[in-house]
């Protein structure tokens, strides 16, 4: 139940929390994605060079047959950039940019998870 003040919806306390567990979690939820897409560019870069999976993604597979240290570097840089922009959005922005960017992170984060898991999949196969 929203209850009105000054013209002005307030938020019941228990979505007040939902949403405070996410604004706090910008941060978590930025350094945990780029610690899986260092992942996910290793991984990828040793199942390249043994020639037991493909990469999928069009643009790093560019990058890959260009070369394959381009495209670890490139990975690392998203890294860093997804985590100095999650802090930047914790420290500089509005409350409402901030839900809406942590429930970006957190379907960024499924599709990390997911490729994760692929990874660990045929891994374990070698």
């Amino acid at each position: 139940m929203n209850h009105v003040q000054n013209g002005y919806s307030t938020i019941t306390p228990i979505c007040k929390g939902v949403i405070i567990i996410f604004k706090c979690n910008i941060l978590f939820l930025g350094l945990l994605i780029a610690i899986l897409n260092i992942f996910d560019g290793f991984a990828t870069h040793y199942g390249l060079m043994l020639n037991k999976i493909e990469e999928l993604n069009p643009i790093m597979d560019v990058l890959w047959v260009l070369s394959p240290t381009l495209f670890l570097v490139v990975k690392i840089m998203l890294s860093y950039s997804i985590t100095a922009l999650s802090f930047l959005v914790y420290r500089k922005s509005g409350e409402r940019f901030k839900n809406l960017f942590s429930m970006c992170l957190t379907g960024l984060l499924i599709i990390y998870l997911g490729v994760f898991g692929l990874h660990i999949y045929w891994l374990t196969l070698l």
